[in-house]
């Protein structure tokens, strides 16, 4: 019988799921701006300024689950550049919207 790292294998599924996170967040942002200058719809702009809320929670408590493990890698920094990125975004993103 092998014997699995399970720390490992969560590190990784957890990365993942980052990504995921990610590019759906991504996702969500173009929305919100493509809403805002393009239909302005006011009732989809308040939904999607609470998902754009509620993401921003998750991948907040995702980042800290994976700042957790301490690794000093490439992957590592990537993680962090990519999530203060889509954190400014994020802020920038809900300021023209509720402007």
């Amino acid at each position: 019988m092998k014997n699995y790292d399970v720390k490992h294998i969560a590190y990784h599924v957890l990365v993942a799921i980052y990504f995921i996170w990610f590019a759906v967040f991504a996702i969500l942002l173009s929305l919100a701006l493509n809403n805002y200058y393009g239909v302005a719809n006011l009732q989809l702009s308040k939904l999607l300024l609470t998902l754009i809320g509620l993401n921003l929670f998750m991948g907040t408590a995702l980042f800290l689950v994976l700042q957790q493990f301490r690794k000093q890698t490439v992957l590592a920094r990537v993680l962090f550049y990519g999530y203060f990125f889509l954190t400014s975004a994020s802020l920038t993103t809900v300021l023209i919207v509720i402007q």
